[in-house]
């Protein structure tokens, strides 16, 4: 009955330490899903941005050079990442970011995938590099002629997160179009693209795909896998832990009890509190270890480590959320875009330690200028956005815009000295100023630059909403 017993206790601690690894393991897709979603989200967000706002530009303008207009703006992503062209009809690149590419010719997407207003994504070869393109058409000119802008990056850019700690070399991060083709992939050291991936099968097999992990065979590698589509993106990601790296650890600790078993027989009482202390140990220490990585994921993905304020991707996932509500109950709420005048010649006469002091000070004097409702983000840099929730005019929002100026305008003691510095707010209501985040906060983004433009200290709004 004691070897029974002692044979009996290691299988049943094997068994749950296996178990144990495996939930971990589905939890770490989650997490690893999450914070990935989050990032690529975010770097297709910009790029689609910077292609809207360069066809607008080309369609509204007379410049002969769109591109170093907006770059002397500061209005591009930068171009160490991203190279942007302008390609005509022909397929000639007529105005371009890197000036080796101009004059040059590129394969144009077909219009039956292209359309209107549809974002292609493709690839090219730039300088022994695969880049993956991201394309939008131009509207016809007067002569019937048109065209299309093109951002190419290096498909590395998209799995340069990947991390051997957490995805062990036989991982998987991946970028996948709408057709299954592999845009780029990541295993270890190793990056693929331009294989074939049934993400459509698994997700048809598998109900609650995008929220469960589920288990693929795949280039014969079984792994733990997570495919989540991209909103209003032709892209999904998917993220894969191996099984068996996973699962080495358990196999370890197998051979572990049963030769601690063999061993120790005779002792039953001594072998089972050991096995029980150490597998309580392990399970504390696991437990530890997966708090922390959920604490640290959720800080990257969704606050703002110098100010503690909700960043620009949690700032995105609530207005959504919020024009969805508003738009079902036909209610309203507004956007705040604030800018600090005079942050950049203080940031810079005083140096940057005062500067992101500033910015925390401030952060704190808005978030006690607003209601308990509204919602405080840092955008970048020296500027904010305030969600107002239930207002729907302006004699309710101008007691709160006025509170935060007031607020602002008190002396900050910067270096031990008293400096008054003051704010610029525009201000966008939903849905009479846009029906989405992004027209609502370029239109919120274009009342602030007239409010600094009519001296600064003020609130703009971008239209007048009915009292």
């Amino acid at each position: 009955m004691m070897l029974l017993v002692i044979w009996g206790s290691a299988y049943f601690l094997v068994n749950k330490e296996r178990m144990a690894i495996e939930r971990q393991t589905e939890l770490s897709v989650g997490e690893i899903t999450d914070t990935y979603e989050a990032r690529v989200v975010r770097a297709l967000r910009e790029i689609d941005t910077a292609l809207k706002l360069v066809r607008f530009t080309v369609n509204s303008t007379d410049h002969a050079s769109v591109l170093n207009v907006l770059n002397e703006q500061r209005l591009l992503p930068p171009a160490l990442l991203f190279t942007i062209s302008i390609v005509d009809e022909q397929g000639m690149v007529i105005d371009t970011t890197d000036s080796g590419l101009l004059g040059q010719y590129l394969t144009p997407p077909s219009q039956s995938t292209l359309g209107d207003d549809y974002l292609a994504v493709g690839e090219i070869e730039a300088y022994q590099e695969k880049q993956l393109t991201f394309t939008r058409p131009l509207m016809p000119d007067q002569e019937g002629g048109s065209g299309w802008v093109v951002i190419a990056i290096d498909a590395n850019y998209f799995v340069s997160s990947y991390e051997v700690r957490s995805l062990g070399q036989q991982g998987m991060l991946a970028l996948v179009d709408s057709e299954g083709i592999v845009r780029v992939r990541r295993s270890g050291d190793t990056i693929h693209s331009g294989e074939l991936m049934d993400i459509a099968v698994w997700k048809s097999s598998t109900p609650d795909a995008v929220t469960a992990p589920f288990l693929t065979h795949w280039q014969g590698v079984e792994s733990y896998t997570l495919v989540r589509k991209l909103y209003d993106f032709p892209l999904s990601i998917v993220v894969g832990l191996s099984a068996q790296e996973q699962l080495d650890a358990a196999q370890q600790l197998a051979r572990n009890y049963w030769q601690r078993a063999g061993w120790t027989s005779g002792l039953l009482l001594i072998i089972l509190a050991i096995l029980g202390r150490l597998s309580w140990q392990l399970q504390r220490a696991r437990q530890r270890v997966m708090d922390e990585r959920v604490i640290h994921a959720q800080q990257l993905a969704f606050h703002d480590t110098l100010t503690d304020l909700p960043n620009r991707a949690f700032l995105s996932h609530l207005v959504s959320q919020e024009v969805v509500l508003c738009g079902r109950h036909g209610e309203s709420f507004a956007l705040l875009f604030l800018d600090l005048d005079r942050f950049k010649l203080i940031n810079d006469s005083l140096g940057h330690a005062v500067g992101d002091y500033l910015l925390q000070e401030a952060a704190k004097r808005l978030t006690g200028a607003i209601r308990e409702s509204d919602v405080v983000a840092r955008l970048g840099g020296d500027e904010f956005i305030i969600l107002l929730r239930k207002v729907s005019r302006t004699d309710q929002i101008e007691p709160i815009a006025d509170e935060l100026l007031s607020s602002m305008r008190q002396p900050f003691v910067l270096a031990g000295q008293d400096y008054n510095i003051s704010v610029s707010i525009g201000v966008a209501l939903f849905p009479g100023d846009g029906l989405d985040e992004q027209s609502l906060m370029k239109n919120a983004d274009m009342a602030m630059y007239q409010a600094k433009q009519a001296g600064k200290n003020k609130v703009h709004f971008y239209s007048i909403a009915p009292n």
